[in-house]
């Protein structure tokens, strides 16, 4: 059987560096051999729409620094990479000591993808995670709060036990890094879920479900991955950074402006606090104007 067309020309790309491709019914897996740091990522839910050929998330910027990439990418549908195919592919890989020939490991994703990280990062103990507004599961018996997918929900297979529960996976996480909203109630409730002394949680406050989308728009994505991957990560200075970037950034301030109307009918606590901060930024930047303004005269 020849390669799917999206991924023919990145399955190819892969194994002349000496990686591998595996397709399966559902989703297509790449390995890239590069360095000795391998970072393993998962699709998020608008990469089916990219155009071909199709590589898999993150691949740039890993390519320019180098580091071994293994890409989960979906053939179809959203799906959560729910299908027996792919749990019996990464237990190939734990069981064959794949993970093990790399310094260090990273499982990075977003949203979806995010849930993809923190699940089948136990075919790997001992890696490392960053994941971005992560869904901790879709299975309704532990997430009875998670109503916003429900047609991906039906396309996978949520009895399998193997690599059901965010929360599980990251038990044997050396660390997680977890990047959301803790006002956008959803996101956070999924956090909540995902504790422990190895777990940390980096704040966007007023991001809603974009945070990432924030992050890579002002600059920040690629050097908290850097962090992450150096093990150089200090979440308070991410914290201070962060606020920073909303006194400072324009981008934020629209993204602000966004979350207040899509809240406003859903979660008015959560908007009237978007709106206050909104309204405190813009007094302290007049302020600030004005002492400039005195200082000048």
């Amino acid at each position: 059987m020849g390669l799917p067309t999206p991924f023919r020309k990145t399955a190819i790309e892969a194994g002349q560096q000496g990686g591998f491709s595996h397709g399966m019914a559902r989703h297509f897996a790449c390995h890239f051999k590069r360095d000795d740091t391998l970072v393993v990522t998962f699709d998020h839910m608008k990469a089916r729409d990219l155009p071909v050929p199709r590589y898999p998330w993150g691949y740039g910027p890993l390519a320019a620094r180098g580091h071994s990439h293994l890409g989960i990418m979906m053939r179809w549908r959203n799906d959560w990479f729910r299908h027996t195919d792919l749990f019996d592919f990464f237990d190939d890989l734990r069981d064959s000591g794949f993970f093990q020939q790399y310094r260090r490991v990273l499982f990075y994703g977003s949203s979806m993808g995010g849930f993809g990280a923190c699940a089948f990062a136990s075919a790997a103990p001992g890696a490392d995670v960053l994941a971005l507004m992560p869904q901790s599961t879709l299975a309704s018996d532990l997430v009875p709060f998670e109503t916003r997918y429900a047609a991906p929900r039906l396309r996978g297979d949520w009895s399998d036990p193997r690599y059901r529960d965010g929360a599980d996976g990251l038990a044997t996480a050396r660390r997680a890094h977890l990047v959301y909203d803790p006002y956008f109630a959803p996101d956070r409730a999924h956090a909540d879920r995902m504790q422990g002394a190895h777990i940390q949680h980096l704040k966007c406050f007023y991001a809603g479900h974009k945070a990432g989308r924030l992050l890579h728009l002002t600059g920040r994505l690629l050097p908290l991955l850097d962090d992450v991957l150096e093990g150089e990560l200090n979440p308070f200075q991410f914290q201070r950074d962060y606020r920073e970037l909303r006194r400072s950034s324009v981008i934020y301030d629209k993204m602000l402006r966004n979350v207040i109307w899509a809240r406003a009918d859903r979660d008015s606590a959560a908007s009237g606090r978007a709106s206050a901060a909104l309204a405190l930024k813009g007094a302290t930047r007049e302020s600030n104007e004005r002492q400039r303004g005195s200082r000048a005269a």
